[in-house]
């Protein structure tokens, strides 16, 4: 994971919630910050502009006003932190695109970044939250680990990190994903859910001998008891209410059964129900 971190902006609450957490963050990681805004405009505005030229000046003189929102925005951010001058380090950027997903990836993959943090709702169903907010479709679009920040949660520092992981691919997840934690000199916490189907305990044993071979020794294999009859989301809840974690981190594939009984959850919105920032990476499998 690169140390550069971009933080897409609606001026919302949410979003000025994302960004004093990204902000904290990019402190830890001594990163860049991309602060981004895509700018729209209705068509009803745009019509009337008489020609080319006139649509130009009026999408120009759009996205200064929004950059000098968004700037604002920033300087708050900070100031509410108890920092008084913006970093030469953050960077505040506005385009014009009705794409708000996609154009976001593009400015990451441009300035290479290793994350997007996105500020999450809390007053939706999880079907919602995966399905019908640009969050979730920048989870389901982007190759870039996405974090999602529950509405109105205050970064109390990252001292341990809680990973959900099926153990289908635990190398390879541990070399994407230790890149921030080792930063963070953060403990690891390896969460298996057992459902009792690996009777030889062949995952947990591979996992245990890919941990020990790790440089970083923070890491801890956690297997508690799990049960089809409840959902994941309240599975995980469960270990959450018993041992403190700071950041919970998923490997998500469509379509596999880990990620069915996660999507499938008919319970209360995932950053309400947990309560913690959710770190979104998307899984590799075994063949590739």
């Amino acid at each position: 994971m690169t140390e550069t971190i971009v933080v897409p902006s609606d001026f919302s609450k949410n979003a000025s919630a994302a960004l004093r957490y990204a902000i904290q963050l990019s402190k830890k990681l001594k990163g860049q910050l991309i602060v981004f805004h895509c700018s729209h405009m209705s068509p009803y505005a745009l019509s009337a502009a008489a020609t080319e030229e006139q649509m130009r000046k009026l999408i120009q003189e759009d996205e200064q006003d929004k950059l000098e929102k968004l700037r604002q925005q920033v300087k708050k951010a900070y100031q509410q932190l108890g920092i008084d001058k913006v970093p030469s380090s953050t960077k505040c950027l506005v385009e014009f695109n009705p794409m708000v997903v996609e154009n976001t990836i593009e400015i990451a993959e441009k300035y290479n970044a290793g994350l997007i943090v996105m500020g999450t709702h809390g007053a939706t169903g999880i079907k919602k939250f995966f399905f019908g907010s640009n969050t979730s479709i920048m989870i389901s679009k982007s190759d870039i680990p996405v974090l999602a920040i529950p509405e109105n949660l205050k970064y109390t520092g990252l001292d341990t990190v809680s990973f959900a992981s099926d153990l289908e691919n635990i190398t390879e997840e541990l070399k994407r994903l230790l890149p921030l934690v080792q930063p963070l000199k953060a403990k690891l916490n390896i969460v298996y859910l057992d459902y009792g189907l690996d009777i030889n305990n062949t995952k947990r044993k591979n996992a245990e001998a890919v941990i020990k071979k790790m440089p970083y020794k923070k890491i801890e294999l956690m297997s508690p008891k799990a049960t089809i009859e409840t959902s994941l989301v309240d599975q995980l809840k469960k270990f959450l209410n018993k041992n403190k974690t700071d950041l919970l981190v998923m490997f998500t594939r469509e379509r596999s059964l880990w990620d069915r009984l996660f999507l499938g959850s008919k319970t209360e919105d995932m950053s309400t129900a947990l309560q913690v920032p959710l770190l979104t990476f998307k899984k590799i499998s075994a063949s590739e």
